[in-house]
């Protein structure tokens, strides 16, 4: 067998941003969406002792989950993931993020807030009801993409089809990790616990995983920050974009 892995979490933390920095790089539109849902998701770092050490136990930096509850490779992970998932929808469908009325900082900031904070407490209220917390999350997310197409049907597909994308690109983030560290999904996750399914080597929560965020995140951004989705022009005009100056 191979030897453990010294930083688990880092290394899968790490190669979640390679996603969200193509299309950081190729898709300059998107990149203050990005970094707003980058932002949104921190908060949601301090559940990693939710899931700390019953569903998994990798070795975090300085050993901060013992002290804190979650570490550095939590905030990480989630900005990345939230960027690449953002992204995931209008970058590979080539639709640009376009206002739907005048803009409104203030409006944005409640809306942004209110779903991260519906989606925390509805997770935490899930654990405390007994639900497994990697089932809490799932659901926590599966349920703000469905509030959020509530109140913007336009979202409905982007939605689905977002997170569609978001799980394949999670998958072979996953699969490249497990490639590049054999065994790793053996040792480090504890899915016997759980479904103890695999699919293509990979616990098929972390699959599912992939697609709750995609689906939440490509209706959040739109939604919160006041936006609509429009096919891309082939030539920008300069100056296009997310920008509200």
């Amino acid at each position: 067998m191979a030897a453990p892995l010294a930083y688990d979490f880092l290394a899968l933390a790490l190669l979640c941003l390679a996603p969200g920095a193509l299309a950081w790089a190729l898709r300059p539109d998107l990149r203050p969406a990005m970094a707003r849902s980058a932002l949104a998701a921190l908060p949601f770092a301090p559940t990693e002792r939710l899931f700390y050490p019953t569903y998994w136990s990798p070795r975090f930096l300085f050993d901060l989950v013992e002290t804190i509850g979650f570490g550095v490779e939590d905030l990480i992970f989630l900005a990345g993931l939230a960027a690449f998932t953002t992204a995931a929808y209008p970058f590979a469908f080539r639709r640009a993020l376009v206002p739907r009325g005048p803009p409104s900082a203030r409006r944005a900031f409640a809306r942004a807030g209110a779903v991260v904070a519906l989606t925390l407490g509805a997770g935490l209220a899930l654990v405390a009801l007994g639900l497994p917390a990697i089932y809490a999350c799932l659901a926590a997310m599966a349920g703000a993409a469905l509030a959020v197409v509530l109140r913007r049907p336009d979202l409905l597909a982007p939605s689905l089809l977002g997170g569609l994308v978001s799980a394949l690109v999670y998958g072979a983030i996953c699969l490249l990790y497990e490639a590049l560290f054999p065994g790793v999904f053996r040792r480090v996750w504890h899915t016997e616990h759980f479904l103890g399914r695999f699919l293509l080597g990979l616990p098929l929560e972390e699959l599912l995983y992939g697609w709750a965020a995609g689906s939440a995140a490509s209706a959040f951004a739109p939604f919160a920050f006041g936006f609509g989705f429009a096919p891309r022009p082939t030539a920008p005009p300069t100056g296009a974009g997310l920008s509200r100056r």
